[in-house]
């Protein structure tokens, strides 16, 4: 039964040898200098750079500063607005019919239709 068998038989077959490694030389390693050009484009970019940095924390700086004063008048808005809502209405109550009434009945004083016009336009 195994000479009917289909696997291959691995003994028949040769192991290749492996190739020899070759070492290669580290590449050789040398420094450019920097021309004046590049050097002065470093330094001033990172100057411009340093620049645009504390540009940014000022505004942001000034930004916040005004944003506060900016909540600030926006509070004093609104207390003076409600300040002017509470005395329109103290000024409704103060001037109303009834209020009138009172006071007149109080100090004995009398409203005569006789001495009311009426003008209309």
């Amino acid at each position: 039964m195994r000479e009917e068998s289909t696997a291959r038989n691995l003994q028949d077959y040769q192991v290749a040898p492996e190739p020899e490694k070759v070492v290669q030389a580290a590449p050789k390693v040398h420094s450019v200098k920097l021309s004046k050009f590049e050097t002065v484009s470093i330094v001033g970019l990172s100057l411009l750079t340093l620049a645009l940095m504390v540009a940014l924390v000022s505004i942001k700086v000034s930004m916040t500063s005004s944003q506060n004063e900016l909540d600030s008048l926006t509070n004093q808005i609104s207390k003076t607005n409600t300040s002017n809502v509470n005395l329109r209405q103290e000024i409704s109550e103060l001037s109303s019919f009834d209020r009138f009434s009172s006071f007149a009945k109080k100090h004995n004083l009398k409203m005569s239709d006789n001495n009311v016009r009426n003008i209309s336009r």
